[in-house]
């Protein structure tokens, strides 16, 4: 409701007018008006008796005009009774009341005049009673306005008259409105396919008006009226929106299109129970979602305890080019795959560190105390390196708990792109414009697009238009849309340089594995893997150099213990000692076997691969490792007793350990 005054005269205005309510001149007679209507029906009914005695009562047609008023009462009763189905059951049977009532009315004043007693009482006390029953139902569902389920009869017109709605909540360019249901007869799925009808009734654009159920009653929903389109033109950028914070705080890179910041998180937070997740990135050529890719990265390079690795293994330097060298950047297809397949060995090496630490994830505390930022793997063009799914699906499952947020963009995350084992791992969705319905569905949640998100209304002419989903967004959020800031790559350039002070270096653990170095480069910002050493002991393990002399002086069954069949997965690794390398299987398999000796001396019960030393020390991998466990337990050295985490729980015989 909103109130002008002009001079001494005061006029009220219906605030609902966008439902087609009438809008009055005067306070009173808005008020009064939508009442007025039963009390000239009990008047039209006392006339219409009257007109029928006159041409009735006298005449010899008079015993066939009473049978055949009541025959047409009991059929208007049997109408009201039908038509009053979608209303609910109490309007049904007022309605079939009054119609009833009306016929009684017109049969017994074709015998009794209107203006004699006891018939002028009759329509004088029992016609208020019935108006006024009616007023008090309307006064009851629609809060003393406009039409029977409050919007001015507006789901009457889309054929769900049985919806009623609640008190209007109105905001800058928004609209929310309560909805009850009748229940058993209208579903939440029925009244939002009807939302265009809605929209189109009240004569604003497409995808204006949103319906959402409530997740803990059925028959209770809310619609959502945007009136005007602000996302048709991008909001200018306004810088980081908490430089020198923690990656822990939002990272915004646009507005809702009620003006309120779009908030993306990656971390997990105790203190709101958020967890931590991985993002997929998708939309169609040209809908922006490399240009969104760039504010989001603006805004975690502008935090102080974060670590961004940024992988386009496509476009090389168009789009990460302004990134300078404030953040290692590796290009081209075959390098961006050569550094996926090292980053398992990452994930293991920092969720060790964290469990030392004693932390099950990750932190600010790790960083604060130990130096470990978070990082963040961004991969443009993801299907370029999704080709090792494997690799791919164990980062996903594993990468989280570390400390490690890994997001992949793609125009089209259909199962021919990525495999549903990775998508079912990534808990965020970031949807730019799509071509179609269908490729939307491919990442939106069902809930959101029968919410009213729909992208592909977009396509690519609307560039930064987006829907977010993820972790530590409200849920009411999911399908409201939204749109980036509009800025230039020179002008995130600046904003970046200017907090390089704040910026966490590449943890040296991290680059040490993955080959990177913590220091800026000088090309434009484009970090490639360190050149190898001289001699890379894992590799040489794959060519066939000649064995050297004790590898050759084993026996053929040497190493009964590791003999495995056909099935048996093999450990993986090569047996065969490098001059001046890492020691042969036989004296890793050794010195492993020591190790879970002095485990079991010290009277530990049970060990996961984290107990265990260093794979390095051993010359090994943790795949490697994990095997021979696995291995170990087939040939009854030890018992399977369940997972820590994501490693596997072995229980230790100690009569085996002597």
């Amino acid at each position: 409701m909103g109130r002008r005054t002009g001079g001494s005269r005061t006029t009220e205005y219906e605030q609902s007018k966008d439902f087609g309510y009438y809008v009055p001149r005067s306070y009173w007679a808005s008020r009064f008006a939508p009442y007025v209507g039963e009390w000239a029906a009990v008047g039209g009914m006392w006339a219409a008796g009257a007109a029928t005695h006159v041409l009735c009562a006298d005449s010899e047609v008079l015993p066939w005009v009473t049978p055949g008023l009541t025959l047409l009462g009991t059929g208007l009763s049997a109408v009201a009774w039908k038509a009053g189905a979608a209303r609910g059951l109490s309007t049904r049977l007022h309605a079939t009341a009054t119609t009833a009532l009306g016929g009684l009315w017109l049969t017994a004043s074709s015998i009794v005049a209107p203006w004699t007693q006891p018939m002028t009482g009759l329509c004088l006390y029992g016609g208020a009673a019935v108006a006024l029953s009616w007023n008090i139902r309307r006064m009851l569902r629609s809060g003393g306005e406009g039409g029977g389920d409050g919007t001015g009869g507006l789901f009457e017109k889309i054929k769900l008259a049985g919806v009623r709605t609640g008190q209007v909540a109105v905001a800058p360019n928004k609209v929310v409105v309560p909805l009850a249901l009748p229940a058993g007869e209208v579903s939440i799925e029925d009244v939002q396919k009807s939302a265009d009808k809605v929209a189109q009734v009240l004569r604003l654009h497409k995808g204006s008006v949103r319906i959402t159920g409530d997740p803990d009653d059925l028959s209770r929903g809310e619609m959502t009226i945007v009136p005007q389109d602000v996302l048709r033109k991008p909001q200018p950028w306004a810088g980081p929106s908490h430089p020198g914070g923690s990656i822990t705080d939002p990272l915004v890179a646009g507005l809702y299109e009620d003006n309120e910041p779009q908030c993306l998180y990656l971390p997990g937070d105790r203190k709101t129970q958020r967890q931590a997740t991985h993002y997929v990135v998708q939309g169609m050529n040209g809908s922006g979602k490399s240009h969104g890719a760039k504010l989001v990265w603006a805004e975690i390079l502008t935090r102080i305890n974060v670590n961004l690795l940024v992988l386009d293994p496509s476009k090389g330097e168009q789009t990460v080019g302004f990134l300078g060298d404030s953040t290692p950047v590796v290009i081209g297809q075959q390098q961006c795959q050569d550094l996926i397949s090292k980053v398992p060995d990452v994930i293991t090496d920092r969720a060790t560190q964290l469990g030392r630490w004693g932390f099950d994830q990750w932190s600010p505390e790790a960083h604060a105390k130990h130096g470990m930022p978070y990082l963040v793997i961004w991969v443009e063009e993801a299907p370029r390196v999704l080709e090792d799914a494997r690799t791919i699906t164990r980062i996903a499952q594993e990468a989280r708990s570390a400390g490690i947020s890994l997001v992949l963009s793609l125009q089209k995350a259909s199962f021919r792109q990525m495999s549903t084992d990775i998508r079912s791992q990534l808990g965020g969705v970031w949807c730019f414009g799509v071509s179609q319905i269908e490729d939307a569905a491919f990442t939106l949640s069902e809930e959101v697009i029968d919410a009213g998100a729909r992208p592909d209304r977009w396509k690519n002419r609307r560039p930064g238009c987006n829907y977010l989903e993820g972790p530590g967004i409200e849920e009411e959020r999911f399908p409201v849309p939204a749109r980036t800031f509009d800025v230039g790559s020179d002008e995130l350039s600046e904003a970046i340089e200017a907090h390089a002070d704040v910026r966490a270096p590449l943890w040296e653990p991290t680059a040490r594995i993955l080959g990177l170095s913590t220091k800026p480069t000088s090309e434009k910002g484009t970090a490639v893997p360190a050149p190898k050493p001289a001699q890379d002991n894992d590799d040489l393990d794959a060519l066939p150099l000649p064995e050297d002399d004790e590898v050759a002086a084993l026996p053929v069954d040497h190493e009964p213990e590791l003999e495995c069949g056909p099935e048996d997965e093999l450990p993986e690794d090569n047996e065969m000692e490098l001059p001046g390398g890492r020691p042969p299987r036989k004296q890793a398999l050794a010195m492993l076997r020591s190790s879970i000796e002095e485990l079991a001396a010290r009277g530990q019960t049970e060990l996961t691969v984290r107990d265990l030393p260093d794979p390095e020390l051993l010359g090994r991998t943790r795949q490697w490792l994990s095997s021979t466990l696995a291995q170990f337990a087939r040939e009854g050295l030890l018992v399977e007793s369940g997972t820590v985490g994501n490693a596997t729980r072995y229980t230790l015989p100690l009569h085996n350990a002597a």
